[in-house]
């Protein structure tokens, strides 16, 4: 008789402190995502290059966190609607946080690439072998 794979459960609180982090994560880059150098009239975009690497690097520790791909869906959830969001007229003054422009689109096109990428890669568990 083989041993059961003990692999960690999403529980609902790793599942909302996902959601939390990518909400938090998406917040933050809406504002982060504009900053850039300027060197000699070529601008560097050091804030969506940053943003982006910390999107994939959170995602990736979500699913380590849980042990499935769960944990990386929700981070990508919350940095999604919080995305979604900020870039759309706000309610409260009717401005755009993410406006249109060549490196915010980068920032939401490579954000929903390399997040989805992130997100669905598999898990590997303690032995190594990968789990759904």
């Amino acid at each position: 008789m083989t041993a059961p794979d003990k692999r960690p459960i999403p529980t609902v609180a790793a599942v909302l402190i996902g959601c939390l982090g990518g909400l938090l994560l998406g917040t933050m880059g809406a504002f982060v995502q504009a900053a850039r150098w300027l060197i000699a009239d070529f601008s560097i975009p050091w804030g969506t290059l940053v943003v982006l690497a910390g999107l994939v690097v959170a995602i990736r520790a979500g699913i380590a966190l849980v042990g499935s791909r769960w944990g990386g869906v929700c981070v990508f959830a919350g940095w999604l609607a919080a995305t979604v969001i900020f870039s759309t007229r706000t309610p409260w003054s009717g401005d755009l946080i993410i406006a249109p422009g060549t490196w915010q689109f980068v920032y939401l096109f490579g954000g929903l690439i390399l997040g989805s990428a992130a997100a669905t890669i598999a898990a590997r568990n303690q032995r190594g072998r990968i789990s759904p």
